[in-house]
């Protein structure tokens, strides 16, 4: 099998009890000599009585062909009623203790060496996580398996790559990832009650699919980096008069529900349609949408094409902006002019057909505008009436838009 190496977070140099783990004051009134001592309690410090606590090697995962809900472990403790456990003695060299109870949990290592020294130690309970995320599978792969060392968790992906894990408690997780004949090791950090996004890329799309209208909630969706946002209706002022009507900058119609229609002309799904008309040169209507946080731009200079379907009569143009007090404002545009609105048509825009930077209206051109992007528009001027859908970038991958 052919073994990849990524990693989501830096890993912590290992210390003997990990960093994530909760420890508190050391108990000292019972004998431990040649055992291992452990009290738990709970985030109010009282004593955790009667949870179960579960220990396996470290370097055990789940067998994928085992599908039973039964647990796996090779030894298994319940603490009394001060919270303790007492352990005598280590089958293996170092092993984890996995405790899950009501939303609280505690994951941590120990080793065969502070068994035979003896020691006591207590840790607080901390609520549990979870972690969920993206395997990007190759085309002939139809699903992956996603382990958890020294755990028994075991998921298996949607046939779209997407897994969920719950009530994992706190600790950095190193997870095993099987797609197709390859494995893949990573690790992932999960803090108390948090919810952790882990994707694992055995190859990533180079396309994205940036605008999509079937829904007025939310156009801009990549579910595996949890974003979804939704866009915004305006005009550049009041000579411009649009169905359905819009608001004028600075100000923003949000309700895009009119606007989201059936597609038409024998193109399944929805679209974005509007009309527009403008009395004087240099004003239009337009579509927005933020893509990218104003404290961390994307870099989309990678952009190849710029592919989207539209069917209408008038000019319209695709716009990518910079926006923001903390940035350099400004925007690139590529003209398009529509002629038939009885059939779709495929577009395709490349970085030259952006127009050249002449700072008119804050247009600086490709080669400023795409390292630093923040938003998307559509605009349409003069006397236009369209439909547009599925805008997709070439040449970017979902990881441009993460935060820098």
């Amino acid at each position: 099998m052919k073994r990849l190496f990524l990693l989501l977070a830096c890993l912590a140099p290992l210390a003997f009890w990990a960093c994530s783990d909760k420890e508190v004051a050391g108990i000292s009134t019972v004998e431990t000599e040649n055992a291992f001592l452990i009290q738990i309690v709970r985030e109010d410090s009282k004593p955790a009585v009667g949870v179960v606590a579960r220990m396996r090697s470290v370097d055990f995962v789940r067998n994928i062909e085992d599908d039973s809900p039964k647990a796996f472990f090779f030894e298994e403790f319940k603490t009394d009623s001060l919270g303790q456990i007492r352990i005598d003695s280590l089958a293996v060299d170092v092993a984890t203790i996995e405790i899950v109870d009501a939303g609280e949990g505690l994951f941590t290592k120990i080793s065969a060496e502070d068994i035979q020294e003896g020691d006591s130690v207590q840790y607080a309970l901390e609520k549990t996580g979870s972690l969920r995320g993206k395997v990007y599978l190759p085309d002939s792969v139809d699903y992956a398996w996603v382990q958890v060392y020294g755990t028994d968790r075991l998921v298996k992906t949607d046939s779209e790559g997407f897994y969920e894990m719950d009530s994992l408690p706190p600790y950095e997780y190193d997870m095993r990832v099987i797609v197709g004949d390859s494995i893949i090791e990573q690790s992932a950090k999960i803090d108390a009650g948090e919810n952790v996004s882990a994707n694992v890329r055995t190859f990533e799309p180079d396309s994205v699919k940036v605008l999509d209208f079937e829904s007025a909630s939310a156009q801009f969706t990549i579910k595996e980096l949890g974003i979804s946002e939704t866009g915004y209706m305006s005009s550049t002022d009041t000579s411009v008069k649009t169905t359905p009507e819009v608001e004028i900058i600075p100000e923003t119609r949000k309700d895009l529900s009119d606007f989201i229609v059936e597609a038409g002309a024998d193109r399944e799904g929805n679209a974005i349609y509007w009309e527009t008309s403008a009395a004087k040169p240099g004003s239009w209507s337009f579509y927005g949408i933020w893509i990218c946080k104003e404290e961390s731009p994307c870099d989309l200079s990678a952009t190849d094409s710029i592919v989207y379907y539209a069917r209408g009569t008038g000019v319209i143009s695709i716009i990518l902006e910079t926006l923001g007090e903390s940035n350099t404002e400004g925007k690139t545009l590529a003209y398009d002019t529509l002629k038939t609105s009885d059939e779709w048509t495929r577009r395709v825009i490349k970085p030259e057909n952006f127009k050249p930077r002449d700072d008119l209206y804050g247009n600086l051109g490709w080669e400023v505008i795409s390292k630093s992007v923040t938003t998307i528009s559509i605009a349409a001027y003069d006397s236009t009436q369209f439909w547009i859908d599925d805008v997709v970038f070439y040449g970017v991958k979902p990881s441009d838009f993460t935060a820098r």
